[in-house]
């Protein structure tokens, strides 16, 4: 478990995270209890294959992790990271870990966080805010019962939640994170002989050229680095970092040890 590390975690100079599936507000959270909305239950009642409303059910959920306060999911992480120099990757797109108290400015979500919509095609590289767009479907379902969907201005193609999927990962727009980006990639430069732990938390190989793989190899050539790796089913790690990492066959949650 993590307290396992604490004292590993404390020796390093530099500690990155990456956090994957496990970890994701689908596996965290109880959107059914959560959500107590009249709407949202009906939606939830009504046949798994009807597309509609699945997509309704969608909407609400999206609008719940944006109205998030703090949650306490982190806590744990957040108390061994406290006045350490870090830096966490996620390969979630539900932007829940930016609901936590980790430094926003040491987080950053590639695949995106359900902040903006964008165009299917994409006919440009806009990008509109989500949540005024998401009340309004709420609102508009709740009023008359009907289920729309969100028009580009530009050109009339439906709208979707700007976000990396294997749907659409040949058409996601990535400008939202760039910044982010940018700081976490100076930050690994910062890496370079120094004593790093790197923490693998619930990733999979969903996009495994994100962090896994990464991660393998900053473990391989840092002499210094350490790096431990937590999954229930894909905790293997490669006889070449033999020493030089764990393979904690453990649910992150489990990890964390995040009461659910």
């Amino acid at each position: 478990m993590l307290k396992d590390y604490v004292s590993r975690i404390q020796d390093a100079d530099l500690v990155l995270v990456g956090i994957g599936p496990e970890l994701s507000a689908y596996e965290l959270m109880d959107f059914e209890t959560e959500i107590q909305n009249e709407h949202y239950q009906k939606l939830l009642r009504m046949d798994e294959e009807d597309r509609d409303a699945a997509w309704m059910s969608q909407v609400y959920e999206r609008h719940h992790l944006l109205n998030l306060s703090q949650v306490p999911y982190f806590k744990n992480l957040e108390e061994v990271l406290d006045q350490k120099d870090y830096f966490v990757i996620t390969s979630n797109n539900d932007g829940l870990i930016f609901h936590s108290a980790l430094d926003k400015n040491r987080l950053v979500a590639p695949c995106g966080n359900g902040d903006f919509f964008q165009c299917k095609e994409p006919c440009s590289e806009q990008l509109y805010p989500a949540k005024p767009g998401l009340e309004d479907l709420i609102r508009h379902y709740e009023t008359t019962g009907e289920i729309e969907h969100l028009e580009c201005p530009k050109c009339g193609e439906p709208l979707i939640y700007n976000i990396r999927t294997e749907d659409t990962k040949s058409t996601y727009i990535e400008g939202a994170y760039l910044n982010s980006w940018a700081a976490y990639t100076k930050w690994l430069q910062t890496t370079l002989n120094k004593k790093l732990f790197i923490l693998e938390l619930g990733e999979g190989f969903g996009v495994p050229s994100l962090f896994r793989w990464p991660f393998e190899k900053m473990a391989f050539y840092n002499e210094k680095a350490y790096m431990v790796r937590v999954n229930r089913t894909l905790y293997q790690v490669g006889e070449e970092l033999k020493g030089k990492a764990d393979a904690v066959k453990m649910d992150s949650k489990d990890f964390l040890e995040i009461e659910r």
